[in-house]
Formats: structure tokens, C-alpha cells, sequence
């Protein structure tokens, strides 16, 4: 007993220290502080002890708060090997997922697909489909961008399954989902299941948002390309006007929306026969 209530001393001594070390505005000192209490906590706590897990995740996070990514995705690989070394799953899950956004933002693309794929497994062991939307979402943007097509499509699926399970039919997520399918779509040539992804995000929005809304027009947008793409000028005309008579009513008319709807309309027109 007496152990344990020392140990949860030391928790609280060392988390105290990075609480006030991080107080002051100053990055520098942010990633030193971070650096000193991993390098306590590696000290004072067993290898298996989840305490060590959790002050590793803490070091990550406040490292890739500071901007310091390289000192964060060292501190968020070595939890989660520690994390899956004792069984903790659902801590596994967790540190696996910022990892992966993590790489996926230092522009690692093919780690950040490894460990958004073992982020997901993880969250599937531990029985928590909380965050399969968005890992699902991020890891088909990678698996398109790679040009894997299939697995793209696949894990967009499960996105838009998992978004209608937690949410129902009629939620900005479950649009926005349908609206990076219908992208996918759209650059695989497949302009069929394009337009039903982008139409069904357009119904989705308008019931949310009411007609005039900047994704209502990213909606309207889209459906113009896809029509564009698939050879029918009138519908692509009408919806490139729709797109930015919407956009308008909420952005300059410099913004870089309108100014790409101009010139795909102007491309559209130039080759009209």
C-alpha cells in the first residue's frame, strides 16, 4: 500500500513540475520540460508500469503542441510499444492514432497508412468504433493519394458506415464522408458513383445548413466538375453558376473557390462545342 500511495506521489510531484515548467509562453522550454519529465519518469517507474505509458504519451503531446515532431513522434512510438508490450489496448489505440496523424502531417505517408491501419485494428480489439470515421477517412486520403484505389475506396466505405451508425443519415460528418468518396470517385473516372456520393452530401447539407451554406456550394461545386469531367455541358454550366452564386454570399470575390469555378467554367465554355 505503501508503495503504490508513492508512486502516485511521484505521478503527481512529476506532472505538478511539467504543469509548471509549460506555464511560461516559450517553445524552447516547452520541449525541455518535456524532455525532463520523460527522462524522469523513465527513472522512477518500472518498465511495464502504464505510469511510464502515459508519461510518454504526455512528453509527445506537449512536444507536438510546441512544435517539436520528431521529439513527439519518438515519445508516441515508444508508449505505444509500451502500451502493447503490457496489453493496454485501448491506450494503444489511442497513442497509435496521434501517431499516425502525427506522420501523416510530417508528410510520412507510407508509415502514417501503417499506423492509422494498426490504429484502427486497435480501436477494433478494444471494441471502440469512436474514432473509425476519421481514421478510416485520413487513411483513404493517403491510400488515394498513393494511388491504391480500392483500399481507398474500401476504407471510405467504412468511414461512411461507421458515420452513419454513430450519427444517422442526416449529419454534416456523414456529408462530408460521401464528399471525399464523390472526390475519389471523380478522379478514378467513375462519374456514376461520383454523382450519387456528391448528390447525396449536397441532400445531407441542404437539410443541415439550408440552401445557401459555403458546403452547400463545395457540394454544387463538385457535382459541376463531375459533369464537366463527363461530358455534360449544360448541367456542368448550371451547377458552376450555382456553386458561385452560394459562394459569393459568403466569401470575396477573390477567394480561391471562385477563382478556380471561374476558370473551369472558362475551360468549360472554350471547349463547348
Amino acid at each position: 500500500m505503501l508503495a503504490m500511495q508513492e508512486t502516485a506521489n511521484l505521478w503527481e510531484v512529476l506532472c505538478r513540475d511539467l504543469e509548471s515548467r509549460t506555464s511560461h509562453p516559450d517553445r524552447d522550454r516547452h520541449r525541455l520540460a518535456a524532455e525532463q519529465f520523460r527522462e524522469a519518469a523513465l527513472q522512477v517507474f518500472r518498465e511495464e508500469s502504464p505510469r511510464l505509458c502515459d508519461a510518454l504519451e504526455i512528453a509527445g503531446d506537449v512536444c507536438q503542441a510546441s512544435g517539436f515532431l520528431p521529439e513527439a513522434i519518438r515519445d508516441f512510438r515508444d508508449s505505444l510499444a509500451r502500451n502493447l508490450a503490457v496489453g493496454a489496448i485501448s491506450s494503444a489505440a489511442r497513442v497509435a492514432a496521434k501517431l499516425a496523424l502525427l506522420l501523416d502531417r510530417a508528410g510520412d505517408e507510407k508509415d502514417a497508412i501503417r499506423q492509422y491501419s494498426k490504429a484502427l485494428e486497435l480501436y477494433a480489439a478494444a471494441h471502440d468504433h469512436s474514432q473509425d470515421s476519421l481514421l478510416a477517412s485520413n487513411l483513404a486520403g493517403l491510400e488515394k493519394h498513393s494511388g491504391d484505389f480500392a483500399a481507398c475506396e474500401h476504407h471510405y466505405k467504412q468511414a461512411l458506415d461507421t458515420a452513419v451508425r454513430l450519427h444517422g443519415d442526416v449529419h454534416p460528418e456523414v456529408a462530408l464522408v460521401c464528399n471525399n468518396l464523390g472526390v475519389a470517385y471523380t478522379e478514378s473516372g467513375d462519374w456514376v458513383n461520383a454523382e450519387n456520393q456528391h448528390m447525396r452530401a449536397l441532400g445531407i447539407r441542404e437539410q443541415v445548413y439550408g440552401a445557401m451554406h459555403p458546403e452547400v456550394a463545395q457540394s454544387l461545386a463538385n457535382l459541376a466538375v463531375v459533369y464537366h469531367a463527363a461530358g455534360n455541358t449544360d448541367k456542368a454550366r448550371g451547377y458552376y453558376n450555382a456553386a458561385m452564386k452560394t459562394y459569393l454570399a459568403f466569401k470575396k470575390s477573390d477567394a480561391p473557390e471562385l477563382e478556380t469555378l471561374r476558370a473551369n467554367l472558362e475551360k468549360l465554355e472554350g471547349s463547348a462545342p
